[in-house]
């Protein structure tokens, strides 16, 4: 029974310790900018890499202003077939302008 006890709970606390960094969020400040697809959108971060905003429930205009943004990684895939998909995005717009 100790056992099984000790197993179980390794097993949950290996399954936390992936659904934490599972739900680890991104913060990002930049410009959006157009996915190669139609309807895509994707800002790039810090750390270079591309992520796709595409699932922003109210979508930042392109090329006006920055934005600074915080969202979910997810292993989706999407007919944008660019960038790091973002879920759980809120977004604000910055006062630093585009070029």
């Amino acid at each position: 029974m100790k056992i099984r006890t000790g197993i179980a709970a390794a097993a949950l606390l290996i399954m936390s310790g992936s659904l934490a960094n599972a739900q680890q969020k991104v913060t990002i400040t930049g410009c959006p900018t157009p996915g190669v697809e139609a309807n895509c959108m994707m800002i790039r971060g810090a750390d270079n890499k591309t992520y796709n905003i595409s699932s922003a429930k109210q979508r930042p205009d392109i090329g006006q202003r920055a934005i600074r943004l915080t969202g979910t990684p997810t292993k989706k895939v999407s007919y944008c077939q660019q960038g790091i998909i973002l879920d759980n995005i809120a977004w604000s717009y910055t006062e630093q302008n585009c070029k």
